[in-house]
C-alpha cells in the first residue's frame, strides 16, 4: 500500500512538473558592438570606434513556471559572432547558458502574451579566429574561456494549439573582459532578435 501511495505521489509530481515546464527551439540574428580599451602610458584609453559585426545564435530554451506568471528561464545556445575592425576580422564561437527571471503576462488580446526577462548568461568561448588581409589564424589562445553577460529582453508570445511562438528583442552587455592581454580590454555587447517556438 505504501509503495502504491509513493507511486501515486511520484506520478502527480511528475505531471505537475510537466505542466509547468516548456521546452523551446530558438534562432536569432545578432548585431555585435564591442567596447574596447587599450593601455597607453599606463592609462586605459577607450576606442571610440569600437568593433562589431553580424552573427547568429540558436539552440534550446527552457521555461519553468514557479509562481503565477513568473518563470525561470534557461537553455543552451551556440552563438557565432564576428568583430570587424579596420583591416582585421575576428570571429568567436560561444556556448551561452542563460539564467534569468521571465514574466509572461496574462492574455492582452486573444492568445497573445507580453513577455520580459532579465538575468545573466555564462559564456564559454569555445573557438576564435582572426583574419588579417585575407589570412586566417587561430586566435583561441588569446581569448578567455569563461565570461559573464547581463541580458534583458522584451517581446510577445502567441499561443497555438500545439505550442506557442515568440518574437522579441534583447540586449546583452558583457561584464567581463574576453581578452587575455594585459594591454587590451574588450567587453562584448550585442543586440539579438529572438525567434522561438515552444512545444
Amino acid at each position: 500500500m505504501k509503495k502504491f501511495i509513493v507511486l501515486i505521489a511520484f506520478m502527480t509530481g511528475f505531471t505537475t512538473l510537466a505542466q509547468n515546464f516548456k521546452l523551446g527551439l530558438t534562432i536569432a540574428p545578432t548585431i555585435s558592438f564591442n567596447q574596447s580599451q587599450t593601455k597607453t602610458d599606463g592609462s586605459w584609453v577607450t576606442d571610440k570606434d569600437g568593433s562589431g559585426g553580424l552573427g547568429w545564435k540558436g539552440g534550446l530554451l527552457a521555461d519553468i513556471n514557479f509562481a503565477g506568471n513568473y518563470y525561470f528561464h534557461s537553455g543552451l545556445l551556440i552563438h557565432s559572432k564576428s568583430f570587424d575592425k579596420d583591416d582585421s576580422k575576428m570571429s568567436v564561437t560561444t556556448l551561452e547558458i542563460p539564467l534569468a527571471l521571465k514574466l509572461r503576462s496574462k492574455e492582452v488580446t486573444e492568445n497573445v502574451h507580453i513577455t520580459g526577462f532579465f538575468g545573466l548568461t555564462g559564456d564559454l568561448n569555445v573557438g576564435a579566429k582572426q583574419k588579417i588581409n585575407g589570412s586566417a589564424v587561430d586566435y583561441s589562445d588569446k581569448i578567455r574561456f569563461f565570461g559573464t553577460t547581463f541580458m534583458a529582453g522584451l517581446g510577445g508570445e502567441y499561443d497555438l494549439d500545439f505550442g506557442s511562438v515568440g518574437l522579441g528583442v534583447s540586449y546583452h552587455h558583457g561584464l567581463t573582459d574576453i581578452m587575455k592581454s594585459d594591454n587590451i580590454k574588450t567587453l562584448p555587447r550585442h543586440i539579438s532578435i529572438d525567434i522561438v517556438f515552444y512545444f
